[in-house]
């Protein structure tokens, strides 16, 4: 097992999946759940990001127990699930959310699971935001009761955008099990500055994620997201400024490392997942640091 120091990392569920692609027909990762586990456990995170779907496959084959003994096993301490959309819908895509909640609660009833990740709106859709701040409580209640929290997460090209608009849904719905998920790749191809997150109470960071992304946008936010994202520190954005801003809140929780990219498909996972690793630790290491004059 590789020994590292610094803040603990999250392997988020892309960063292990292989060739899985992101929206596409079966989104399930055609690696082992042992060599992900394994892999992740070995480079030094000490958390474990599982989609759905994977999700899925490991209560189907192995069973929770048998999961469960895996991770107790391994290196791995805590889970990480996603991602929860339409939880606020209704009609035949609250139906599909709902299965999905009901998947990702029971889940953590049985496995060392810290948090869930929910997103916003992608469609357009005029929800009213007291019914959005209502429904949100109510997930917060659920995930309490199974002892998780849940992040929402601001995304680009989502309704929930900024960290801004999350906390006014995290303030609105008022329940301590709730929070945000601040990604920098999101604020980067915003154009915001890094900075704004330091206007995020301590308490209401769930967790943080770190990538990076090349100047220019490569098709839609959508495409650019799920095929050309970088290691942390091989790109344009504010990685060490967005480790720094986080650390004035006073967070000391995790990091997740979510680069999700057609070049790292095509690569074994043990690199891409040793390479994540190295990359973060470098920018923390910038982070600790003195700034230049």
């Amino acid at each position: 097992m590789t020994t590292t120091t610094g803040p603990e990392l999250i392997a988020t569920c892309w960063l292990t999946a292989g060739a899985a692609m992101p929206l596409s027909a079966d989104e399930r990762s055609p690696e082992r759940i042992e060599d992900r586990v394994r892999v992740a456990g070995e480079a030094g995170f000490t958390g474990f990001g599982l989609l759905h779907a994977d999700l899925v496959t490991v209560r189907d084959s192995m069973g929770y127990a048998g999961f469960a003994q895996l991770l107790a096993d391994s290196s791995i301490k805590y889970l990480e699930l996603e991602m929860l959309v339409d939880w606020f819908a209704d009609g035949a895509a609250r139906e599909a959310s709902d299965r999905v909640r009901s998947d990702l609660l029971e889940a953590a009833r049985h496995l060392p699971v810290r948090h869930l990740k929910a997103g916003g709106d992608f469609s357009g859709s005029p929800w009213p935001f007291e019914t959005r701040a209502a429904e949100f409580r109510a997930l917060c209640e659920q995930a309490e009761g199974v002892g998780i929290r849940v992040g929402i997460e601001p995304i680009a090209f989502a309704d929930i955008r900024t960290p801004a608009d999350g906390m006014q849904l995290v303030e609105a719905a008022g329940h301590p099990s709730g929070g945000v998920v601040l990604d920098v790749w999101h604020l980067g191809r915003l154009g915001l500055p890094v900075d704004v997150v330091r206007d995020v109470p301590v308490e209401s960071i769930v967790s943080t994620e770190l990538d990076d992304a090349a100047e220019e946008v490569v098709g839609t936010l959508l495409e650019d997201t799920i095929n050309e994202r970088l290691m942390p520190g091989d790109g344009v954005f504010d990685v060490v400024g967005f480790v720094r801003a986080v650390r004035a809140t006073g967070y000391d929780g995790p990091w997740g490392i979510e680069v999700i990219s057609r070049a790292q498909r095509a690569r074994p996972m043990e690199e891409v997942v040793r390479d994540a690793v190295a990359a973060a630790r470098a920018q923390f290491a910038l982070a600790d640091a003195a700034p230049v004059a």
